[in-house]
């Protein structure tokens, strides 16, 4: 039994690097756009079981590790400022992890495909505007190479592009809770 809840502690912590990884090789460097569409799946699993706490702190990891990941290059400007940001930026994450946990937990209705896209979308404009007015890789950028995406912008701008992956991402996580609870 307390073997079990190791491996699984284990596992779930693992979920967190590998949701970083799959977003950071969505950006520009390495540019595979798909794997943004699945990149969630992994920490909404990582979080689906925690006390908002723990989702806060696993959600920021993934963040820090995604911002480490794509905005390294501030490193040569300043290596302090790069850290402050990176540390900062992260927080969005959590924010994010802690307000979609009682979404990702509703079975009874197709509404967290419209409230965490919606969560996310959110968070990205507040950091575009509020502070730092980050505007940087938000992960409608992920998609800048894939024209029959991106041409929703048209109508939506970036955001409705942030909005419809994380949408996928969240069906795809429901769709294989589902699958698991019905297998």
């Amino acid at each position: 039994m307390l073997r079990q809840i190791v491996y699984k502690a284990q596992f779930k912590f693992l979920l967190i690097p590998l949701s970083a990884v799959l977003l950071i090789l969505s950006f520009e460097r390495f540019n595979i756009a798909v794997l943004a569409w699945v990149a969630f799946v992994p920490l909404f699993f990582a979080i689906e079981d925690a006390k908002p706490s723990g989702a806060f702190l696993r959600s920021y990891l993934a963040g820090a590790l995604f911002f480490f990941g794509t905005i390294y290059w501030l490193i040569h400007v300043t290596l302090p400022g790069m850290i402050a940001a990176v540390l900062y930026l992260a927080l969005y994450f959590a924010v994010f992890g802690v307000l979609c946990l009682s979404a990702i937990r509703d079975r009874s209705s197709i509404m967290p495909v419209f409230l965490i896209p919606a969560l996310w979308v959110t968070l990205e404009w507040i950091r575009a505007r509020l502070f730092t007015g980050f505007g940087w890789v938000l992960l409608a950028h992920s998609q800048s190479h894939n024209l029959p995406i991106v041409q929703i912008s048209d109508i939506t701008g970036a955001y409705g592009v942030s909005f419809l992956v994380v949408m996928v991402n969240v069906a795809v996580f429901l769709s294989i809770k589902n699958f698991k609870k019905e297998g």
